[in-house]
């Protein structure tokens, strides 16, 4: 993959492996809203992470996305969002 990186400090396999980790963690967070049956739930869910991974790599990419604290922080939040989802649907 060819691509010129607005910020040196940025790489491009960090900044793809952060944006699939904050959309499959928005997309866990929403399934229950978007589950429609159990056969057809991990198709779609799967489908929104690669999709909405790439739009968001893509973004990130265009606007210069760096690391920072709050991304960090952001990140971090939502995982922890999702632990709490799933600590209190069981």
């Amino acid at each position: 993959m060819l691509t010129t990186m607005t910020n040196p400090g940025v790489r491009l396999d960090r900044l793809l492996l952060f944006h699939f980790l904050l959309i499959a963690a928005w997309v866990i967070l929403a399934a229950p809203l978007l589950s429609q049956s159990r056969a057809i739930e991990p198709l779609i869910l799967a489908s929104l992470t690669i999709t909405l991974s790439c739009v968001s790599t893509l973004v990130g990419l265009k606007l210069g996305h760096g690391f920072t604290k709050v991304a960090y922080s952001l990140l971090f939040a939502s995982w922890m969002a999702v632990w709490a989802q799933q600590l209190f649907t069981l």
